[in-house]
């Protein structure tokens, strides 16, 4: 015969406890299950000014998305959108991207070859991972709209050549009314206008990554601030057509005597007579001599596939040289010459460098032409805005914060595993913020430090944990790391679980068939099957492998419909919740007919009328749903109809109370009200 084990309990109002439960389901599209060392730590650190440099090759798994930046010949739907992709992916879905780069190859050559098939430019990747099935909708979105791109199906090894996940803040300046041009561009990548701002030099602060200014006749009194923007904020500047040169020439006439010769040792030849101010004495002839010559075909500026300079021609400069008793910095790189000139005085198209020559400095673009998308053909055009979106990637990864994750790369369902952050660069003053796929709790989801609580599932599986930084400029930068869950040996094997009605209250009946390390059962109770309060605990028997029945006794049931459900827990303090059972207490309960309370809901107050079938004397309850007691009044009532007038005091809340009758410790009565203060 099985052993019989029965305990009652009276729950003690005043020391209830509260438990809340949040049931979430998430499909995960994983392919892959990694047991590795018991923690593992990730780097993202790129360094104080941090520059992006080849991770080197990857193998990545079945499932893969490619987005294909070799299509020639190139359009806006196949060559610019896909910055609009990868900027939605990352700002709004916090999904990594692959930036895939052959670092020897050629111009146009070949970054790695799939299926047959030569992937060039710079393609994009979006590990199998990542792919849920809301991603897989996105993807899907994104092809509608031009993008070209294949799903693997067997595993590929890729140079790689950075993992992005940011996207730059960046300021278009305005001063001059020009921003449309830059604007463009944006419109034509389906990039929002939430991905950038509008200010002049004077508005820059350390929280703008890159300012991009497409016209304009920059002095150094209204552009001053720009000296500060590359040497002390580390931050990123790109310009275009005629305001290159004006800038070159800005002079502080007074010392130190500081110049805005960014990318030159002594400024480059105006692009008109006077027009450049006193440090500038040449001027440039007005066309460039083809032919053209393209360097650095592994750079990531340079990804993009064919030709551009056609695209830099048209306003009042399409190319830039230096003056003839300077020349480039020794670190830009000159990335589309003109054969003019020779050397490090040659003209150019297009370059970047680091201010002044100093690779801690901000990184500084000219791009020559007045307007990238308004001249040229179409894929020369798409080519021109290419190099500037890829210019931003870079700089997005050089402002980006450095996030430092610890967290175990396995761990046993149900515990609770300690997890952390340590966050660098950026503006300071972080914010957190810890996810997970799977829908898992943390003991505090805003702290750098703090404990991941492992689901419980009954097969082997993976989630995501990901850690969000935010500093006091808003920039954001995360890291996702994957976390093998193994189960745990179940601490109990139910066999049943039950509730009844009875004369004495709600009797709540289990059996378990088996236990392991038990240490007791904890008995709840809720009105809408969300908020449960303990009623009380029933001693498991530690270990055992014979059938053995519970009953517990709740002596003071709710009238009408309630939820009871079984929390077990073990010596070592972990838990497991089982499924919830209901019981409608239709019978009634004293000799007190049912009581009508209106209005119901209530706002000023409420009256509650019954019968009785003698005179008593009774006290009346007014409880929240966690059984504290807000208002507890005596009365005495006549044989037949009574009414009892409720005056909602000013600090009660919206919400469901429970109305009580009792006569000693018997329940009369147990009705919801509903609370609903304007």
């Amino acid at each position: 015969m099985p052993k019989k084990i029965n305990s009652k309990i009276t729950m003690k109002r005043a020391q209830t406890i509260r438990l809340k439960t949040t049931l979430r389901r998430v499909a995960i599209a994983t392919s892959c299950f990694f047991l590795l060392s018991i923690s593992i730590i990730v780097i993202i650190n790129l360094g104080s000014r941090k520059e992006a440099k080849a991770a080197g090759t990857e193998t990545l798994t079945s499932g893969a998305f490619i987005i294909n930046m070799g299509i020639v010949p190139q359009t806006y739907a196949n060559g610019l959108k896909p910055y609009g992709m990868i900027y939605d992916l990352i700002v709004n879905y916090k999904i990594p991207i692959k930036w895939v780069i052959n670092q020897s190859k050629s111009r146009d050559g070949v970054d790695f070859t799939y299926n047959a098939v030569n992937y060039s430019g710079g393609p994009f990747i979006i590990e199998s991972e990542n792919i849920s099935a809301t991603i897989a909708a996105r993807i899907t979105y994104w092809i509608t709209q031009g993008i070209l791109g294949v799903y693997t199906t067997s595993s590929i090894t890729v140079p790689v050549y950075n993992t992005l996940t940011v996207f730059p803040t960046v300021s278009i300046d305005n001063t001059d009314g020009k921003q449309g041009i830059i604007t463009g561009y944006y419109a034509n990548a389906l990039i929002p206008s939430t991905a950038y701002v509008f200010g002049g030099p004077t508005t820059l602060t350390g929280c703008v990554d890159i300012w991009t200014n497409p016209h304009g006749d920059p002095s150094w009194a209204t552009h001053k601030d720009l000296y500060n923007f590359v040497t002390t904020y580390k931050s990123w500047i790109w310009a275009e057509c005629h305001s290159v040169s004006v800038m070159e020439g800005c002079k502080d006439l007074v010392s130190p005597f500081n110049q805005l010769n960014f990318l030159t040792s002594k400024g480059l030849q105006c692009y008109s007579s006077t027009k450049c101010g006193p440090a500038i004495t040449e001027t440039h002839g007005g066309g460039s001599t083809s032919p053209y010559t393209y360097s650095y075909p592994t750079d990531p500026v340079m990804q993009f596939m064919g030709d551009m300079h056609q695209a830099a021609t048209g306003g009042s400069e399409d190319w830039y040289i230096p003056m003839s008793t300077g020349k480039w910095n020794n670190n830009t790189k000159q990335l589309v010459n003109t054969s003019d000139g020779t050397g490090q005085k040659k003209g150019i198209k297009l370059a970047y460098g680091p201010a002044f020559d100093d690779t801690t400095n901000g990184y500084v673009m000219y791009e020559a032409g007045h307007d990238l998308d308004g001249s040229g053909t179409t894929a020369q055009k798409v080519s021109a805005q290419r190099a500037y979106f890829n210019f931003l990637l870079l700089g997005g990864i050089s402002k980006s914060l450095s996030i430092s994750a610890t967290v175990p790369a396995t761990a046993s369902s149900r515990d609770k595993v300690d997890i952390s952050a340590t966050v660098s660069g950026g503006g300071g003053s972080y914010t957190y913020k810890w996810t997970s796929l799977l829908g898992a709790l943390f003991a505090s989801s805003t702290q750098a430090t703090t404990k991941y609580h492992v689901p419980n599932v009954s097969t082997a599986t993976t989630d995501k944990i990901t850690i969000t930084a935010t500093d006091n400029c808003n920039r954001q930068n995360f890291t996702t790391k994957t976390i093998a869950i193994v189960p745990s040996s179940l601490p109990i094997k139910l066999k049943s679980f039950k509730v009844n009605n009875s004369n004495k209250g709600v009797i709540v009946e289990w059996s378990t068939a088996s236990e392991i390390n038990n240490d007791f059962f904890s008995v709840q109770r809720s009105l809408d099957g969300f908020n449960f309060i303990e009623l009380g605990r029933v001693r498991g028997a530690g270990n055992s492998t014979i059938l053995l029945d519970y009953s517990f006794t709740d002596e003071h049931p709710y009238h009408g419909t309630s939820y009871y459900r079984l929390k077990q827990t073990d010596y070592d303090g972990k838990s497991e919740t089982f499924n919830i059972v209901s019981v409608n207490l239709k019978e009634k309960l004293s000799n007190i007919n049912e009581v009508h309370i209106y209005p119901n809901p209530f706002s000023d107050s409420f009256t509650a009328e019954f019968e009785s079938i003698d005179k008593k004397e009774i006290q009346i309850q007014l409880l929240s749903l966690s059984g504290v007691i807000i208002y507890n009044e005596s009365m005495v009532i006549d044989e037949g109809k009574n009414s009892f007038h409720f005056t909602t005091p000013d600090n009660m809340k919206t919400g469901i109370y429970i109305f009580r009758v009792l006569n000693g410790s018997s329940v009369l009565a147990n009705e919801k009200v509903y609370c609903r203060r304007n």
